[in-house]
């Protein structure tokens, strides 16, 4: 233990940590490479279920890390059903094939109850842990992710942006929606990546000491 605490830092974790980062940023947009027919349904469809996958990924990290997380195990817990929500959310185009349209749009709706319950009934361990992840660098991502859903998607995925940049309205229709849901799909990514690292350090804890 004593060797761990005086050992110099080392360079390469980080640097490592940053390559994955970006590679990973890259891979996410596999649908990009898929090949296209007439229409664009398939990539559409490979985007919604990655995003999909990303926030449940997401949920199901800040659930299994709950249960290690001490005083903040209902901050965790709610963090995690926000995620739950987020991603029926972003599934109810595939919910309303099931559930009527009027309700599909409600599905979110309990998660971010049992998300908010957790909240406000365990209010200052949440004011702790936010003033505690204000400083610790997943916050980036998360802050990031949040910028790019309600900023910049919004602004690149709007018709006028494109019918403004091509100075012409003669542009596929399908752009603007294309563009916002890869958008989305790294916004996505930034909370997986931001929530592994709110669950490494607990995991790091729970570790023996060698």
């Amino acid at each position: 233990m004593s060797d761990q605490t005086t050992a110099p830092p080392s360079w390469h974790r980080p640097l490592l940590h940053a390559a994955l980062i970006s590679l990973g940023s890259v891979l996410v947009l596999f649908p990009a490479w898929l090949p296209r027919g007439e229409t664009v349904a398939l990539e559409n469809g490979a985007v919604e279920l990655l995003q999909l996958a990303l926030l449940a990924a997401s949920a199901a990290f800040l659930m299994a890390a709950s249960s290690h997380a001490g005083r903040f195990q209902p901050t965790y817990k709610g963090m995690s059903f926000a995620t739950m929500a987020a991603a029926v959310a972003e599934f109810e185009d595939a919910l309303h094939h099931f559930i009527p349209s009027g309700w599909s749009k409600l599905a979110f709706v309990p998660f971010a109850l049992v998300s908010i319950y957790y909240f406000v009934r365990y209010k200052r361990e949440t004011l702790r842990f936010a003033g505690l992840a204000s400083r610790h660098p997943a916050s980036g991502f998360i802050g990031a992710a949040l910028i790019i859903i309600y900023v910049f998607s919004r602004f690149f995925g709007s018709a006028e942006f494109w019918s403004a940049t091509l100075e012409t309205d003669d542009f596929d229709p399908e752009l603007p929606s294309i563009c916002r849901g890869y958008l989305e799909l790294v916004s996505c990514y930034f909370i997986l990546v931001g929530v592994i690292g709110f669950c490494l350090p607990i995991r790091r804890r729970e570790s023996p000491p060698s």
